[in-house]
């Protein structure tokens, strides 16, 4: 099956359509949302770009295939793999689908620090943070003078991993995207 047919069977409405390649299931772009979203499935994100469909950018994730059951026990078996009809609010897969693709630049930006050998001694990162942290330290003391409140929802990607983060285990690139994919949805002044 060529990926453009995969891709378009991934995003028929109101299903979450899992293709069968080898040992596994995959799901992609719209389907792999829902699965992740809806599903609560923990599993690993990849993007990629498709050069035969100009450079188009995807993401996918995938299972066992012995694991359907358990995962998504009324699932269908199809010609192509399995599906699962329902109804699946799509209206924050983009901003879920560009989180998925700033995370995957973040990684490349530091494999691309690796293969240069940067000299990130443990001085630099301190002294990163600390200025990281002067900056936030600056912006806290000037919300103080007169608070706001926003009413912001975070996205499930955006929950794990604040929920996985420990001071120290984070790049200061990673949390800069994470903090300004939040920012995003700050009102403009």
């Amino acid at each position: 099956m060529f990926i453009e047919e995969k891709l378009s069977i991934s995003q028929r409405h109101n299903y979450l359509s899992l293709i069968e390649e080898g040992i596994f299931f995959r799901a992609y772009n719209q389907s792999a949302y829902i699965l992740n979203q809806y599903y609560h499935q923990d599993l690993k994100v990849i993007s990629n770009v498709v050069k035969k469909l100009n450079n188009q950018q995807i993401v996918f994730c995938a299972f066992p295939k012995t694991q359907i059951k358990q995962r998504l026990p009324h699932s269908v078996k199809t010609e192509w793999g399995c599906e699962l009809k329902g109804n699946f609010e799509l209206s924050n897969y983009q901003d879920w689908f560009e989180h998925i693709l700033s995370l995957d630049s973040d990684s490349t930006y530091i494999k691309n620090i690796n293969n240069k050998k940067v000299n990130n001694d443990a001085n630099s990162l301190k002294k990163q943070e600390k200025i990281l942290q002067q900056q936030l330290s600056s912006t806290m003391n000037d919300s103080l003078v007169s608070p706001i409140f926003y009413n912001i929802q975070l996205t499930q990607q955006q929950l794990k991993f604040l929920y996985k983060w420990q001071r120290g285990n984070c790049l200061p690139i990673i949390m800069e995207n994470f903090i300004e994919s939040i920012k995003q949805q700050l009102p403009k002044n």
